[in-house]
């Protein structure tokens, strides 16, 4: 078995993740999914690249609860992984030491989330925050802070999905 085979039989779903939390932390993740759920005509277009992959697909995902970027960007993942044919597991931080290695990244920021195939090859990385933020400026970042990107974790990740057919 794989390493990132390995890693991905230990995770967790995005629910049994969640309630690794705090009331608190909870209580913070689950606003940001509320606030998701209201976007429904973006995220079927953040989807519609992707709509077309075959089955076999994973996200491997490294993340905390305590971490206010994983409760932004965990309901995206977790929305994606419903609406597509694509399974989620979710390991720690300190889990996911070997990715990197296996990914030759200078270190785990998360949630640090791997797009593997079927055969468990890693075919693209999403970490931290979306594309459109860690290129962007100032206003980004706020936008970001207040929810308003949420759909682009969603884009990424379909990107790069789409790219791996």
């Amino acid at each position: 078995m794989s390493e990132f085979a390995a890693l991905f039989k230990q995770g967790k779903s995005p629910e049994e993740f969640i309630n690794t939390g705090t009331p608190e932390q909870i209580a913070d993740l689950r606003r940001w999914q509320a606030l998701l759920e209201t976007q429904d005509a973006a995220i079927e277009q953040a989807l519609a690249p992707a709509r077309q992959i075959g089955e076999g697909f994973r996200l491997l995902v490294a993340a905390e609860m305590w971490c206010p970027d994983c409760h932004r960007n965990i309901p995206p993942m977790a929305l994606l992984c419903q609406r597509l044919p694509v399974a989620i597991a979710i390991i720690t931080r300190d889990e996911a030491q070997p990715l990197i290695d296996l990914t030759g990244v200078e270190k785990v920021k998360i949630p640090f989330a791997v797009v593997l195939d079927a055969t468990f090859t890693p075919r693209g990385l999403f970490i931290e925050r979306p594309a459109s933020v860690v290129n962007g400026g100032a206003a980004e970042l706020e936008a970001y802070r207040r929810g308003d990107l949420l759909v682009e974790t969603i884009s990424d990740i379909t990107a790069l999905l789409a790219s791996a057919q």
